[in-house]
């Protein structure tokens, strides 16, 4: 099989596509190397010299088309990354994150007789503070809201209820209500709606993986 992993030549697309190559699969990248995250415009080292490596955005039609030529399946890792910065950088952020995400799907459906499965990188940013238990009540399943930042400025780093008890963290459930809150989490949880909904859309199998 041959697996486009977009974004791959980043830290979990190399791994991935490491893990692929050993499982006798044929890899191809598209990454555009933004300079955030390589250190240079040039082939990254640590990418195996069996992956096949195109230099391009994912918001450019053409590059994703010449990308998925003879594609199997499409693992959608590229995305402009950074809880923070997304929050001040919103333009790129949405365009990178959004319409990279629509280019890609609108020409994995043109091939959708090709492509025998999609999966995309959601995050656990998409959940906000994470999922929580009172000590106190027994109560299980709370899904905080933010911090206050009276408390964040005094150092306070606990999630509290609301009457002060700190809350102890428990394994989120996928269940859990989305709470993003951030430019980037809300663009990944678009991710997963996006991929999901075209995914059934074209009868196209699709999954998401939950990252950082």
């Amino acid at each position: 099989m041959r697996v486009l992993i977009t974004g791959g030549a980043g830290f979990i697309g190399s791994h991935l596509a490491d893990r692929l190559l050993e499982d006798g699969h044929r890899v191809r990248a598209l990454d555009n190397l933004d300079p955030q995250v390589h250190v240079s415009v040039d082939r990254p080292p640590y990418l195996d010299p069996d992956v096949e490596l195109l230099i391009g955005d994912v918001r450019d039609r053409d590059a994703v088309g010449r990308a998925l030529e003879g594609v199997d399946a499409v693992v959608h890792f590229a995305a402009a990354v950074g809880v923070g910065q997304s929050m001040y950088e919103i333009e790129r952020y949405t365009s990178v994150n959004a319409i990279g995400c629509a280019v890609v799907l609108e020409e994995v459906a043109k091939r959708r007789n090709a492509i025998a499965k999609v999966l995309v990188a959601s995050s656990m940013s998409i959940y906000g503070e994470g999922q929580h238990a009172n000590p106190v009540t027994g109560e299980r399943g709370i899904a905080p809201g933010l911090r206050p930042e009276d408390q964040l400025e005094r150092r306070e780093w606990d999630v509290r209820s609301e009457d002060g008890t700190v809350l102890v963290p428990e394994p989120t459930s996928e269940s859990k209500l989305l709470k993003p809150t951030s430019i980037y989490a809300i663009g990944k949880r678009d991710h997963e709606e996006m991929f999901l909904v075209a995914g059934r859309a074209y009868a196209i199998p699709a999954t998401r993986n939950i990252s950082s």
